[in-house]
């Protein structure tokens, strides 16, 4: 238990510094509840991003459009995070020893959350900037994005994502110990500001964005109800803009999903920096707001499948290719529906 006015770090303290004894975090109990828990997000996020990325590859209409490359690349992040970021928390979570307290490797167990995080941050500003260049430029909106520029843009998203969540490894002193009684607070206290500073800029931009869609978005509801007093003849503008409609509200239901899974993260890091707890409380607080975080990568797979028809499809498809039992294989009449539907990125 620590009785200082400095937060116990964030895993149990030991009795030497230097020498870390093998050890569970949790009893045995909670540690069957956390493996199961997150192992199932795990999965979850795994087959159901593997399913996005089946769908991409294997629509023709979904490939056609550009900006459908910021979700399936997305989806590999997320992919990722199942694979990867997940199974290294779980690790560091539960596990005492040498090689989880140490900081030269504990720092790296989750840095691919960190990096996974941040990437699924830049995805989601870069598919608001879509949105907007889509809802403010719809004459100009095919040459201004265009299948390079989205991949360009993903590029420079990856480096600046690996940099900023990389760059915290020069200052650290790799012969501390998470574990024990030295303290690397102030590594850590810049590292989480510098990545609340990019959160937030990330976010004004999605606000911006999306602030301006929906002013656009009910200038067209009302252009629709004014063009449905019309002739036939201009019923196709009213189409356009109810697809570019329900494109922005998909986008926005991602968009409020994400911060959902996000604002317990910023509570944990407001708790740690000013208020007082029991190492109990500490270990409560920590995997209750890291939790939804973790989910994040499996809500999107969901909402793809539930706004998007192309998805569903997808899914069914890729589900019945690989266990037939499972799914039935799409009606032909069903697709050729489906064939003739816009592509939309959501």
């Amino acid at each position: 238990m620590n009785n200082s006015n400095t937060p116990p770090s964030d895993a149990l303290p030991t009795d030497r510094v230097g020498h870390v004894e093998f050890g569970l975090v949790f009893s045995l109990v909670g540690t069957v509840i956390f493996y199961v828990v997150f192992l199932a997000i795990a999965v979850g996020s795994v087959v159901g991003n593997i399913l996005v990325i089946i769908s991409y590859k294997n629509d023709t209409s979904l490939r056609r459009r550009p900006t459908n490359v910021f979700l399936a690349s997305l989806a590999a992040m997320d992919l990722l995070t199942g694979l990867v970021a997940i199974p290294s928390y779980i690790a560091v979570r539960t596990i005492i020893s040498e090689f989880t307290c140490s900081m030269s490797t504990r720092y790296f167990l989750f840095l691919p959350g960190m990096i996974c995080g941040v990437s699924s941050v830049t995805h989601l500003s870069l598919i608001a900037i879509d949105r907007y260049i889509a809802i403010s430029r719809p004459l100009r909106y095919p040459r201004i994005v265009t299948k390079r520029r989205c991949v360009v843009a993903l590029a420079i998203g990856a480096i600046f994502s690996i940099i900023v969540c990389t760059w915290p490894v020069v200052s650290m002193d790799v012969e501390q110990s998470f574990c024990g009684e030295q303290r690397t607070d102030e590594v850590i206290n810049v590292l989480v500001v510098g990545l609340c500073v990019v959160i937030v800029l990330y976010f004004g931009v999605m606000i911006f964005c999306y602030a301006h869609m929906v002013r656009k978005a009910l200038e067209h509801v009302r252009l629709r109800r004014t063009l449905s007093k019309c002739a036939e003849s201009v019923q196709t503008n009213a189409q356009d803009a109810r697809s570019r409609l329900r494109a922005t509200v998909t986008v926005a239901i991602i968009m409020g999903a994400f911060i959902i899974c996000w604002l317990p993260i910023v509570f944990k890091f407001l708790f740690l920096s000013f208020f007082q707890y029991s190492q109990e409380v500490f270990l409560i607080v920590q995997v209750t707001c890291e939790l939804p975080f973790y989910a994040n990568s499996l809500v999107n797979p969901i909402i793809y499948g539930y706004r998007n028809a192309h998805y569903r499809v997808g899914y069914q498809r890729a589900v019945h290719g690989c266990c037939p039992c499972l799914a039935d294989k799409p009606p032909e009449v069903e697709s050729s529906v489906y064939s003739k539907q816009r592509p939309s990125i959501v």
